[in-house]
């Protein structure tokens, strides 16, 4: 039996009943999109190696437009490959994460090669939560994202009803 440790007023008090906090009654969202960029590299080369299909290219020095194709100014600085994973039915994070890491594994030498060509790997996670968002993503996780090469960016959105 564990015991647990906890400081009512001004006493330390003792205890052999667990704690768990959860964040389950507060409404989250993820999306989360792999997003490779390279100086040069031909978005089709990146689909091939993946084995996805993007929802978003762009190839360096090519014309700019915007997402519906209408013609922007200038040249795209470097080539940017996006795709989004369907996560609509996580609850945490972190298993998602964890998930991802073991399929992408596979790409690994890829990945590799695109940061030693200056590009970067990066899964971008948008959390939408209505309050507190607080996850744990454990030192093992992070050891298998830096393993891959791949950085995780967080964007934490309000909970919005109209999305």
């Amino acid at each position: 039996m564990e015991t647990w440790l906890s400081v009512v007023g001004d006493r330390l008090s003792v205890s052999s009943e667990a704690v768990t906090m959860t964040m389950e009654h507060i409404a989250r969202s993820f999306k989360i999109t792999l997003i490779v960029t390279h100086p040069s590299i031909d978005p089709a080369e990146i689909s091939r190696a993946i084995g996805l299909t993007p929802v978003r290219t762009t190839r360096g020095g090519a014309p700019r437009t915007t997402p519906t194709g209408q013609p922007l100014a200038g040249e795209y600085q470097f080539s940017c490959w996006k795709y989004e994973f369907d996560v609509q039915a996580a609850d945490e994070l972190s298993h998602v994460l964890e998930t991802l890491v073991d399929e992408l594994q596979c790409n690994r030498p890829f990945f590799h090669r695109v940061v030693q060509q200056g590009g970067t790997v990066e899964l971008f996670c948008g959390v939408f939560a209505d309050g507190n968002w607080d996850e744990v993503l454990s030192h093992a996780l992070m050891r298998a994202l830096a393993a891959l090469h791949v950085d995780v960016r967080l964007d934490v959105y309000p909970m919005d009803d109209s999305r």
